[in-house]
Parts: structure tokens; sequence; C-alpha cells
């Protein structure tokens, strides 16, 4: 087999495999062979054909690598693909943690058993909480201690 032969076909089943590794999920298995395809193509180029021929090779397969990445999320797979769309104050979304902050300090009632998390009455809202550890009933009087991201934590009013 001449040598230009092999470097065609190793090259040229390179970039098929790097071009299906763009639009199916292989974990990166299908790229990573393409990718040492073409880089065997390009050394068999420098060392059997020659400098000249090995550094066109690999010019030309290094624009062509750039081009499909450059290209490839323009293509209606693409878009399909990616996530294109985000949360933002201006589409309404909101995390919800300025809200509970504000619980802090104030009394609701457990609505049932905290073992140590259950959901509470507090504000007139239901909210799910935790204890710092302590098993409460029922219509335990509770306040809200602290607020550790989505966790709000209430201990047992004594009365």
């Amino acid at each position: 087999m001449p040598a230009w032969f092999l470097v065609l076909t190793l090259i040229t089943i390179g970039f098929i495999l790097f071009i299906i590794e763009l639009f199916t999920p292989t974990f990166g298995v299908v790229g990573i062979t393409g990718i040492v395809l073409l880089i065997a193509g390009c050394y068999i180029a420098v060392t059997q054909l020659s400098m000249l021929s090995g550094i066109l090779v690999s010019a030309a397969s290094l624009i062509i690598v750039i081009a499909c990445i450059r290209i490839f999320p323009r293509t209606r797979i693409a878009k399909r693909i990616f996530l294109s769309t985000s949360e933002t104050k201006d589409t309404g979304f909101h995390s919800g943690s300025k809200e509970l902050d504000m619980l802090i300090g104030k009394e609701g009632v457990a609505i049932t058993t905290l073992r140590p998390s259950g959901t509470a009455l507090i504000d007139g809202k239901r909210i799910d909480v935790v204890t710092e550890g302590v098993y409460l009933p029922q219509d335990s009087v509770i306040k809200v201690t602290a607020v550790k991201g989505p966790r709000v934590v209430v201990t047992e009013v004594k009365r």
C-alpha cells in the first residue's frame, strides 16, 4: 500500500470519527480515536512522504478540525442538543433565598412531627424545616434560628 494512500485513509477515517463524535454522545471514545488517527496520518506523512507534505497535511487537518468545531454550534442538531435559554430575574426566576431569610426570628407551629425534618406553618405559609437534631412533636411552637441556603433551621420555643 502506498504511503500517500495510507495517509489519506487515516486522515479520512479520523475526520469521519471526529464528526461522528460531534453528533453523538460517545463520551469522547470515538473523538479521541479520530484525533489519534489524524495524528498518525500526519506522522506518516512527515516520516514516509516528505516534510513539506507532512506540514501541508497537518495544517489542512488543523484547519478542518477548527472549522468543524466553529461551524457545529450553528447547525440544527447542535441547537437541539445545547441549552440556549437561561433562567434570569428578567424571566421571573428567583431562588427564594431572600424570602427565606426574612423568616429568621419568626415563630410558627410544626404541622408534622419534626424528625428532625418536617413541615411547619410560619406566617401562614407551609415551609419545609429542620431542627438541630432534636425531635419535636406535631403542634410544637417553633422559632426560625437560621437559614442555610434552602434549609430553614428551627428550635422549639419553651413556654
